[in-house]
């Protein structure tokens, strides 16, 4: 047994890693955020639908410059320009079905509406001349329809908190537990590691800038949090069976057996769901990929914190209490069967 040996070093290397990267995060979140660059904003379409007749005049051209001046005249200014179509033939013209579409970052309904009954009136009368020089309209006969819609963006953001709040709650639940079934030390240990994951987790994507959905860290952090647990109550288990042993070890002793003798448990117990996450985010595509990958942080992270420093958070307190209750023993005070049988032992 030892009290200052590699471990505890160890610990402060991991504890000030850990210190470094939770305040950084803090600081970084509080000045820029978390990258959302996935997060789709509302915009807005102007679609104009039509049917022309190719060959008289380069009509599309001047639909879309009918369009332009009047967004020009409305005060709207566009950022993306798209024209799908469809082409067919016939035995006298060449036709094409067409959606002139506009999108919007930011436009007003009123705005719009007035675009929508400013071009499809001006369509309706414009004229242009054929090859022989006559009068013709073709918007008229082309069946011209403008209309705008509003496309609000994938809201992920209520999903993820309503997920963050249920996982959490599930910790929270679980924690206590372990503070009923393996002692207050481990789970004063166990709630160290709860929190300490939940932050670090939000804060490597503070600090990293990986782009994520809006909430998608505290969804991230909660699941984090609850794999902490999840792992620290397998260990919490093997420790108690080596307190329970033929020859039952003294608190650090028992605890550090615990560690070396379940690694590879620990990991087992992970793996299952690290397999899923990434099979399930390989195997999608799109904004699924983008919210499922990052969710193996949650895995690590809880790993990382059960075999390198709930161990030694949980020995100072497991030392403690051993005094508090060695000093009540002998003083004559009752500290249950249980209690007293395994200080005998020890």
């Amino acid at each position: 047994m030892t009290k200052s040996g590699k471990g505890n070093k160890l610990f402060a290397l991991f504890l000030a890693i850990s210190s470094v990267v939770i305040v950084a995060g803090i600081i970084l979140y509080a000045l820029l955020g978390f990258n959302t660059a996935p997060e789709r904003p509302t915009n807005y379409t102007f679609e104009v639908k039509y049917n022309v007749v190719l060959g008289i005049n380069d009509l599309e051209d001047d639909l879309q410059k009918l369009c332009e001046d009047t967004f020009q005249e409305n005060g709207l200014s566009y950022s993306k320009k798209q024209v799908a179509a469809e082409n067919s033939s016939s035995n006298l013209y060449e036709t094409t079905d067409s959606i002139l579409s506009y999108t919007f970052d930011s436009a007003s309904s009123e705005s719009l509406a007035k675009a929508v009954k400013a071009v499809n009136a001006a369509a309706a009368a414009y004229k242009t001349t054929d090859a022989d020089g006559e009068e013709v309209y073709p918007y008229s006969d082309a069946a011209v329809f403008a209309s705008w819609h509003v496309h609000t963006g994938m809201r992920i953001y209520e999903y993820a908190w309503r997920g963050a709040i249920a996982i959490a709650v599930a910790a929270i639940v679980a924690l206590g537990y372990v503070c009923i079934r393996y002692g207050v030390s481990c789970g004063v240990a166990g709630l160290a590691c709860c929190a300490h994951d939940a932050l670090f987790t939000a804060a490597l994507f503070a600090v990293t800038r990986f782009p994520v959905y809006a909430a998608a860290p505290l969804l991230y952090a909660a699941a984090a949090a609850f794999m902490s647990v999840l792992l620290w109550l397998v260990l919490c288990a093997k420790i108690k069976e080596n307190g329970k042993a033929a020859v039952p070890l003294a608190g650090e002793e028992c605890i550090r057996k615990a560690v070396a003798e379940n690694r590879k448990l620990v990991l087992f117990t992970a793996l299952p769901f690290a397999v899923a996450i990434a099979v399930l985010g390989l195997v999608a595509f799109g904004s699924a990929t983008l919210f499922l990958l990052p969710m193996l942080v949650s895995v690590a992270v809880p790993i990382y914190s059960t075999l390198l420093l709930g161990p030694d958070i949980c020995i100072p307190i497991r030392r403690a209490f051993d005094k508090r209750r060695e000093a009540k023993l002998k003083k004559g005070g009752y500290v249950g069967k249980k209690k007293a049988a395994e200080a005998e032992a020890e």
